[in-house]
């Protein structure tokens, strides 16, 4: 067998092979030179790039707009890749300025707004200069990592975001009066990272075929009583308003959106809630449509209309019913199979292809890469799925220790029961 070959160690004299297999071995894997490989490859892209750049300015001449006014002060931020520190500075007047006294012949100090906007600036640059020494593991697919990485996508992406977005925040209360308020805008700091999270995390967990039930339904539950709570609130602090029974309307549906999911997830099986979320989740939101479109034409006006939305602030009741539709979904939806993960992790390294005995007789594997890839890629012609002698020698020098074979016979279990559904026909 092929495998035998390999775990006696045949192969070692191949060029870029190793010597240890499995997940835990220790020797490095020879990859690509830096010189030439990827110095050629980046200078082409380099003078291409400089090459577009002269054609553009050769024939687009740059218009000169109107000369500045000097009475008048023009609104200045600082480029767009230091917007989020200058957010955080604005931010930093919500904090304490307690007086430090001084310690160990330090003088005293304040901690002012300026040290906070500092000090928080700081925080996001240290994390992006540390990681790449901190993280010095194997390679670690995201659904392997689900917490590091859910911590990824609300914090650096999510959180940075909003706090570029409140570097404007009067540009932005002037242009959209529905936010109504800065609160609202410093808010944004610490909800939509907290949700986009929550959302990350059970979409990488349920990717990583994890355990679900409770990362799903917990999150889920909480968004509904919350909607519940606060739309329960509105509605009493408006008390006789004369358009009460269309904000009524609009807030139970709202609520309705975060209810369908909680319960689908908790009572309902896998498919049967996936397909519920997302058709109460459809057929809420076209409701909602309607019924708005149908308050605007009813009420005094556009402004009055924008008036019933924003006061009292609404804004809790329509993030969550987003959020609980969109981990509901994430939550609920099977991956096409397990491999649909696990093969997804190949990063093409081609030792698979190398040991293989049906590549050497019949060269079916496109790219370089192993025949269960391919057929997992569905670059073959059919051919792959039969020809493989699962014999596991793809799988005795994978680098991320797959197992290749495995899924060769689940795919070959579905075409034989397809067939005997079909009456046996041949396909």
């Amino acid at each position: 067998m092929e495998v035998d070959r390999v775990q006696g160690k045949v192969f070692e004299e191949a060029p870029g092979f190793p010597t240890q297999y499995g997940p835990d071995r220790s020797d490095r894997q020879p990859g690509s030179p830096l010189v030439p490989h990827e110095t050629y490859r980046d200078l082409v892209s380099i003078f291409l790039l400089v090459a577009m750049s002269f054609f553009l300015t050769a024939w687009i001449v740059p218009s000169l707009e109107t000369p500045r006014n000097p009475a008048q002060t023009p609104f200045i931020v600082p480029d767009w890749y230091v917007l989020f520190s200058y957010g955080l500075l604005k931010l930093a007047e919500i904090l304490p300025e307690p007086d430090v006294p001084g310690v160990l012949g330090l003088p005293a100090f304040r901690l002012t707004a300026g040290f906070w906007g500092f000090f928080l600036t700081n925080i996001p640059l240290i994390i992006l200069v540390v990681l790449p020494f901190v993280d010095r593991g194997r390679e670690n697919r995201p659904a392997k990592a689900p917490l590091r990485s859910a911590f990824g996508v609300s914090f650096l992406f999510v959180w940075m975001f909003f706090a570029s977005m409140y570097s404007v925040n009067n540009l932005i209360l002037e242009k959209w009066p529905v936010i109504a308020d800065d609160n609202v805008l410093k808010a944004f700091f610490f909800g939509p990272p907290f949700l986009s999270f929550v959302a990350a995390y059970v979409g990488l967990r349920r990717l990583g075929y994890s355990p679900m039930y409770w990362y799903r339904v917990v999150p889920l539950m909480a968004a509904f009583l919350i909607t519940a709570g606060h739309s329960a609130y509105i509605l009493a602090t408006i008390g006789a308003h004369p358009q009460w029974g269309w904000i009524a309307a609009f807030l139970g549906l709202l609520t309705s959106m975060t209810l369908a999911p909680a319960v689908a997830s908790a009572y309902l099986p896998e498919k049967a809630a996936l397909r519920a979320t997302v058709l109460s989740s459809a057929f809420l939101s076209l409701l909602g449509v309607l019924l708005w479109l149908t308050f605007w034409y009813y009420s005094p006006g556009p402004a009055y209309a924008t008036e019933v939305v924003i006061v009292p602030n609404m804004h809790t009741v329509l993030a969550l019913p987003v959020f609980s539709v969109i981990t509901g979904y994430v939550g609920l939806r099977r991956p096409y199979s397990t491999y649909e993960y696990l093969l997804n992790e190949c990063y093409q390294c081609g030792k698979c292809h190398t040991v293989c005995p049906v590549t050497k007789v019949e060269d079916d594997a496109l790219g370089g890469l192993n025949l269960v890839y391919n057929s997992f890629k569905k670059e073959h012609d059919g051919v792959p799925l039969w020809t493989c002698l699962a014999c596991d020698a793809c799988s005795a020098v994978c680098p991320l220790d797959i197992q290749y074979s495995d899924y060769i016979l689940e795919e070959r279990a579905k075409v034989m029961g397809q067939s005997a559904v079909d009456g046996g026909e041949e396909r």
